[in-house]
């Protein structure tokens, strides 16, 4: 347990091989906002949220860390550093992570408050973790427009922006302060503005006169929702003393609102194109995000949302613009968001470099294979013996088994070997390796199997996470630190990855042979196939029904046996493919 107060240094504090939950928290000056991240399949992008108040000092003082960590996380992340319905306890936390391919479970803050740095530093140290601290220079470069006290906030939520819409991007970020930052076609940030936020200013009306009421945030949004649901805008000229504070603050971030959209358009937009490389934002899409981002988003909407009065500029004669010049759009997650870009981002540039993987060497694995074994186990052990790398290609590593038989496999293969030893461990009864008769059995590869252990589903019912007064859980919609360089095996002639001697009893790759069929046949020629597919540990056969290619991405639809259905991607398709080649040969009763 050795997570410490660190800044992030690339490539160190990328993502590792084989994770499939990270944690990403944003301090600001009233709550910490968390979320978690899946893995490098999906992209690091973020999959559920929730919102805690500020930890304590005196917390930390007189209760145990964990029991503090614990209890600000909800069940899906609690389960996955403690164990499945089990208590937080470091014994728990050190069992647990040695079940996950990579233990240690990273945590990105971002944050413009060093206080709440420390003190999460000191309850992540309780558990097997990285804790890393962003920098304003994994956002945004100082060549791409960053200036020296730029909040590293204001830099993750236009990296967010920028992440799901592209360049030119623009933010209003609505919390203690309200603050706008831009970017233009050519990715440089423009610069943008800092004021007090909706609750600051009546704050200050409050502490600076003696007549004003002091004005809740609560009572703020009543006099929102109440406008929106009787379409009653509050008045220009009202005539009641906290309805006029709020329409007058209201006022001036719609008109402010409007004319940094305006200055955006206009300067932003001289290039029709973006940077080489970049995603354009072709629907000048402006995003809002911050605990009054909704606000702000309708503020800036035509007629100000209904929450204030509005004339048309042609004097009422028309009620709508025909064509508007922007889109206005709330996104709370934006810090987020903005973390799973650059975590993808230093995650590709780190598998770029090839930099293979010292501590692989020597780390147990088990694999299945369909043979008889004296002892009754089919699963066999080995070690990983060598990293080879070859240039231009992706390395594999050789596997040694206990038996003697080798096997050179490929990244995702030897993490799936790692899950399965992990799951396994070693044979219960240590009989001699010598009496398996290899030479005169046939090994099939089970491969496929690795994939569909443990793995969610869309056809299992996704589990809500826990939610209390302190928890508050949305959904979104939508190996270990150090590496070190091994020489090359050396290239043959034509520049192929050199035979490796393996065994007859291991030849068959029937998952890659699979692989290739899908992506060189045509789709339609997989209608009426059977599949088969891992829930919950057991195995539902059904048929593939049809295939659509009318959205992209493609999908072939799937109906079960029992009745379910469910659409599959090309990887989905492949994955039920090869499980089929395995456990078709149980289906009873069907046509295979």
């Amino acid at each position: 347990m050795t997570s410490q107060l660190n800044n992030t240094k690339w490539p160190e504090a990328a993502p590792l091989d084989g994770e499939e939950l990270l944690i990403t928290i944003s301090c600001g000056n009233t709550h910490l906002n968390w979320a978690t991240h899946l893995g490098f399949e999906d992209d690091f992008n973020p999959h559920i949220f929730w919102r805690t108040p500020l930890l304590k000092e005196e917390e930390l003082e007189h209760e145990d860390p964990i029991a503090i960590l614990s209890k600000n996380l909800p069940d899906e992340p609690h389960d996955y550093i403690f164990g499945k319905s089990r208590d937080a306890s470091s014994e728990n936390a050190e069992e647990q992570s040695k079940t996950r391919i990579a233990p240690k479970i990273s945590v990105h803050v971002v944050s413009t408050n060093r206080a709440q740095e420390v003190l999460l530093a000191r309850i992540w140290d309780a558990v097997p973790s990285r804790f890393f601290v962003m920098a304003g220079d994994d956002f945004f470069k100082k060549e791409e427009g960053r200036y020296d006290n730029m909040g590293t906030d204001r830099l993750a939520t236009l990296t967010g922006a920028v992440h799901l819409h592209g360049h030119p991007a623009l933010v209003f970020d609505g919390g203690t302060a309200t603050t706008y930052s831009a970017t233009d076609s050519d990715g440089k940030i423009m610069g943008g503005g800092i004021g007090p936020g909706i609750q600051s200013k009546l704050r200050s009306l409050r502490n600076d006169t003696d007549a004003l009421p002091e004005i809740s945030s609560e009572e703020v949004i009543a006099k929102v929702k109440e406008a929106q649901r009787n379409g009653k805008p509050l008045p220009t000229f009202a005539r009641d003393t906290q309805e006029a504070m709020i329409v007058d603050n209201f006022q001036e971030f719609a008109l402010k609102g409007r004319n940094v959209i305006e200055h955006w358009l206009e300067k932003a937009y001289k290039k029709s194109t973006p940077a080489v490389g970049a995603n354009f934002n072709l629907n000048r899409r402006v995003l809002c995000t911050g605990g009054d981002g909704d606000i702000l988003m309708q503020l800036l909407q035509p007629h100000h949302g209904g929450l204030i009065e509005h004339i048309q500029c042609d004097g009422g004669k028309s009620n709508k613009s025909s064509n508007p010049r922007y889109e206005v759009e709330s996104s709370k997650h934006l810090i987020h968001y903005g973390v799973a870009s650059v975590l993808s981002t230093q995650y590709r540039l780190r598998k770029s470099k090839r930099l293979p993987y010292m501590e692989y060497i020597g780390k147990r694995v088990a694999k299945h294979f369909e043979v008889e074994a004296d002892d009754g186990d089919n699963i066999f052990r080995g070690k990983v013996a060598a990293i080879i790398e070859v240039e231009g290609e992706d390395p594999d590593f050789r596997i040694n088994y206990d038996d003697g038989d080798s096997e050179d496999v490929a990244i995702d293969e030897l993490l799936g070997m790692f899950k399965m030893y992990s799951k396994h461990g070693e044979k219960k009864s240590m009989k001699a390796v010598a009496s398996k008769h290899t030479s005169n059995s046939q090994k099939k590869n089970d491969a496929a199997q690795y994939q569909d252990e443990n793995k969610p589903t869309s056809h299992a019912a996704a589990q809500n996470a826990s939610s209390d007064d302190k928890v508050e859980t949305i959904r979104a919609n939508s190996l270990n630190d150090k590496v070190a360089y091994i020489p090359s095996f050396p290239l043959k002639p034509n520049g192929r990855r050199p035979e490796s001697k393996k065994p007859a009893a291991k030849k068959a790759k029937t998952g890659d042979d699979i692989a290739a069929l899908v992506h060189s046949s045509n789709p339609h020629s997989f209608v009426r196939k059977r599949v088969s597919k891992d829930f919950d540990g057991k195995t539902y056969f059904g048929t593939i029904m049809g295939y659509d290619n009318s959205e992209n991405p493609a999908f072939w639809h799937i109906e079960y046996d029992d009745g379910d259905e469910e659409d599959y991607s090309k990887k989905d398709l492949i994955q039920a493919l090869k499980h089929y080649a395995i456990h078709g040969k149980y289906e009873s009763d069907k046509n295979t």
